[in-house]
């Protein structure tokens, strides 16, 4: 027998014969506990009530609309037209707060200009090599001679 009809059974035989719910649990091999949660999808008034229903959120907490979703692109790729304007995520929060738009949080912002390939990488500072812009040559360590970072005395 399947489960869903054990289950419709079970509660026929409650409803419809009047039988206890103790008998009932200890022919059918199942807890009180299972019995009292199908008795009460039963009262529901539902047409699949016997059905198992899904364990998954309804909805997902990291999902972002597609509106919202283009709105951060397009802000993102506006802001990266324009000669010396920021492009991370403040100055996208900015501009749609300029608009009047509503912005989702900084990690969801991070989130969907990473999946749409718009990370740019920062060419000055390849491979942990820090790059000086006044002298436009890698930063050297200058160490004093007597190893404490004063002037030697001689």
């Amino acid at each position: 027998m399947a489960e869903e009809d054990i289950r419709q059974e079970a509660v026929q035989r409650h409803v419809m014969g009047g039988e206890s719910p103790k008998t009932i649990c200890k022919s059918v091999n199942r807890s009180k506990q299972w019995f009292f949660k199908w008795l009460k999808r039963y009262r529901t008034g539902a047409a699949d009530w016997y059905k198992e229903q899904s364990r998954a959120p309804k909805t997902s907490p990291l999902e972002i609309t597609p509106a919202a979703k283009e709105r951060i692109i397009l802000t993102r790729q506006h802001l990266e037209a324009s000669p010396y304007a920021q492009i991370g995520v403040s100055a996208i929060k900015w501009e749609l707060k300029k608009l009047g738009l509503p912005f989702p949080a900084d990690r969801t912002i991070n989130r969907v200009i990473k999946s749409e390939g718009l990370v740019k990488k920062n060419s000055l500072c390849s491979q942990g090599r820090r790059i000086s812009l006044l002298h436009g040559g890698p930063v050297q360590q200058q160490h004093s001679p007597d190893g404490f970072g004063g002037t030697a005395l001689h």
